[in-house]
Protein backbone atom coordinates (compact mmCIF):
# COMPACT_ATOMS: atom_id res chain seq x y z
CA UNK A 1 0.00 0.00 0.00
CA UNK A 2 2.80 2.38 0.89
CA UNK A 3 4.60 1.60 -2.38
CA UNK A 4 1.44 2.33 -4.39
CA UNK A 5 1.00 5.64 -2.59
CA UNK A 6 4.62 6.55 -3.31
CA UNK A 7 4.14 5.70 -7.00
CA UNK A 8 1.04 7.90 -7.27
CA UNK A 9 2.79 10.73 -5.42
CA UNK A 10 5.83 10.43 -7.72
CA UNK A 11 3.61 10.61 -10.81
CA UNK A 12 1.81 13.72 -9.53
CA UNK A 13 5.11 15.43 -8.72
CA UNK A 14 6.49 14.52 -12.17
CA UNK A 15 3.38 15.81 -13.96
CA UNK A 16 3.40 19.06 -11.97
CA UNK A 17 7.13 19.50 -12.66
CA UNK A 18 6.76 19.06 -16.43
CA UNK A 19 3.65 21.24 -16.52
CA UNK A 20 5.52 24.05 -14.73
CA UNK A 21 8.51 23.58 -17.03
CA UNK A 22 6.28 23.86 -20.09
CA UNK A 23 4.54 26.99 -18.83
CA UNK A 24 7.90 28.54 -17.91
CA UNK A 25 9.29 27.74 -21.37
CA UNK A 26 6.38 29.38 -23.17
CA UNK A 27 6.56 32.41 -20.87
CA UNK A 28 10.18 32.96 -21.91
CA UNK A 29 9.37 33.09 -25.64
CA UNK A 30 9.27 36.57 -27.08
CA UNK A 31 8.30 37.56 -30.58
CA UNK A 32 9.81 40.57 -32.25
CA UNK A 33 8.63 42.16 -35.43
CA UNK A 34 11.15 43.40 -37.90
CA UNK A 35 9.97 46.77 -39.11
CA UNK A 36 10.94 47.89 -42.57
CA UNK A 37 10.11 51.22 -44.14
CA UNK A 38 7.25 51.16 -46.62
CA UNK A 39 9.45 51.95 -49.64
CA UNK A 40 11.82 49.09 -48.86
CA UNK A 41 9.11 46.44 -49.12
CA UNK A 42 9.47 44.22 -52.17
CA UNK A 43 6.73 44.78 -54.71
CA UNK A 44 6.25 41.04 -55.16
CA UNK A 45 4.94 40.74 -51.59
CA UNK A 46 2.14 43.22 -52.24
CA UNK A 47 -0.52 41.32 -54.14
CA UNK A 48 -4.01 42.39 -55.04
CA UNK A 49 -6.56 39.65 -55.35
CA UNK A 50 -8.09 39.80 -58.82
CA UNK A 51 -10.29 37.17 -60.37
CA UNK A 52 -11.34 37.13 -64.01
CA UNK A 53 -14.10 35.24 -65.79
CA UNK A 54 -15.02 35.37 -69.45
CA UNK A 55 -18.38 34.48 -70.97
CA UNK A 56 -19.94 34.70 -74.40
CA UNK A 57 -23.61 34.70 -75.38
CA UNK A 58 -25.47 34.87 -78.68
CA UNK A 59 -28.52 37.06 -79.18
CA UNK A 60 -31.80 35.27 -79.92
CA UNK A 61 -31.36 35.14 -83.72
CA UNK A 62 -27.61 34.37 -83.38
CA UNK A 63 -26.62 37.26 -85.63
CA UNK A 64 -24.38 38.79 -82.92
CA UNK A 65 -22.24 37.42 -80.14
CA UNK A 66 -21.51 39.17 -76.84
CA UNK A 67 -18.17 38.54 -75.09
CA UNK A 68 -17.95 39.76 -71.47
CA UNK A 69 -14.81 39.72 -69.34
CA UNK A 70 -15.78 40.12 -65.68
CA UNK A 71 -13.05 41.24 -63.26
CA UNK A 72 -13.50 41.54 -59.51
CA UNK A 73 -10.96 43.33 -57.37
CA UNK A 74 -10.41 43.11 -53.64
CA UNK A 75 -12.15 45.93 -51.81
CA UNK A 76 -14.49 46.81 -54.69
CA UNK A 77 -17.98 45.28 -54.47
CA UNK A 78 -18.79 45.98 -58.13
CA UNK A 79 -17.44 44.07 -61.12
CA UNK A 80 -15.39 45.72 -63.85
CA UNK A 81 -16.88 44.44 -67.09
CA UNK A 82 -15.30 44.70 -70.54
CA UNK A 83 -17.68 43.82 -73.35
CA UNK A 84 -17.35 43.30 -77.08
CA UNK A 85 -20.16 42.56 -79.53
CA UNK A 86 -19.25 40.78 -82.78
CA UNK A 87 -21.26 40.26 -85.95
CA UNK A 88 -21.23 36.47 -86.35
CA UNK A 89 -21.18 36.51 -90.16
CA UNK A 90 -18.50 39.15 -90.78
CA UNK A 91 -16.63 38.76 -87.44
CA UNK A 92 -16.54 42.56 -87.27
CA UNK A 93 -16.76 44.38 -83.95
CA UNK A 94 -20.13 46.07 -83.63
CA UNK A 95 -19.62 47.65 -80.19
CA UNK A 96 -17.10 47.45 -77.39
CA UNK A 97 -16.59 49.20 -74.09
CA UNK A 98 -16.20 48.84 -70.35
CA UNK A 99 -18.65 49.18 -67.52
CA UNK A 100 -18.56 49.03 -63.71
CA UNK A 101 -21.62 47.20 -62.45
CA UNK A 102 -23.05 43.76 -61.82
CA UNK A 103 -24.05 42.30 -65.21
CA UNK A 104 -24.27 42.74 -68.98
CA UNK A 105 -26.76 40.70 -71.00
CA UNK A 106 -28.85 40.87 -74.14
CA UNK A 107 -31.98 43.04 -73.87
CA UNK A 108 -33.22 42.06 -77.33
CA UNK A 109 -31.58 41.27 -80.69
CA UNK A 110 -30.12 44.75 -81.13
CA UNK A 111 -29.51 46.10 -77.62
CA UNK A 112 -27.63 45.30 -74.45
CA UNK A 113 -28.89 45.57 -70.88
CA UNK A 114 -26.26 46.84 -68.39
CA UNK A 115 -27.06 46.49 -64.71
CA UNK A 116 -25.11 48.97 -62.55
CA UNK A 117 -23.96 48.30 -59.02
CA UNK A 118 -26.30 49.98 -56.54
CA UNK A 119 -24.42 50.85 -53.36
CA UNK A 120 -25.45 52.38 -50.10
CA UNK A 121 -27.77 55.34 -50.06
CA UNK A 122 -25.97 58.61 -49.35
CA UNK A 123 -27.07 61.62 -47.38
CA UNK A 124 -28.25 64.47 -49.64
CA UNK A 125 -25.82 67.36 -50.07
CA UNK A 126 -28.52 69.88 -49.13
CA UNK A 127 -31.31 70.03 -46.55
CA UNK A 128 -33.58 71.79 -49.05
CA UNK A 129 -35.90 69.11 -50.54
CA UNK A 130 -36.46 71.12 -53.75
CA UNK A 131 -32.71 71.12 -54.50
CA UNK A 132 -32.42 67.41 -53.79
CA UNK A 133 -35.41 66.54 -55.98
CA UNK A 134 -34.32 69.02 -58.66
CA UNK A 135 -30.96 67.30 -59.08
CA UNK A 136 -31.13 64.08 -61.01
CA UNK A 137 -29.39 62.05 -58.30
CA UNK A 138 -31.49 58.95 -58.79
CA UNK A 139 -29.80 56.49 -61.10
CA UNK A 140 -31.54 54.13 -63.48
CA UNK A 141 -31.56 50.53 -62.42
CA UNK A 142 -30.89 49.32 -65.96
CA UNK A 143 -28.94 50.94 -68.81
CA UNK A 144 -29.87 50.02 -72.39
CA UNK A 145 -27.30 50.33 -75.19
CA UNK A 146 -28.64 50.15 -78.76
CA UNK A 147 -26.24 48.48 -81.19
CA UNK A 148 -27.78 49.66 -84.47
CA UNK A 149 -26.92 53.36 -84.14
Amino acid sequence: MCRKLQSILFRKITIIFFLNLTIFSFAQCKTTEKSTPQDELPTASIKSIVSDTTASKFNSDKSMELHVKKTSKQGDPAFHLEYTVYNTKTKAIVKQGSFRGTAIDWNDNTSLKLTPYVGMEQKPSSDNPEEVLGNNTHTQLIIIINLNN
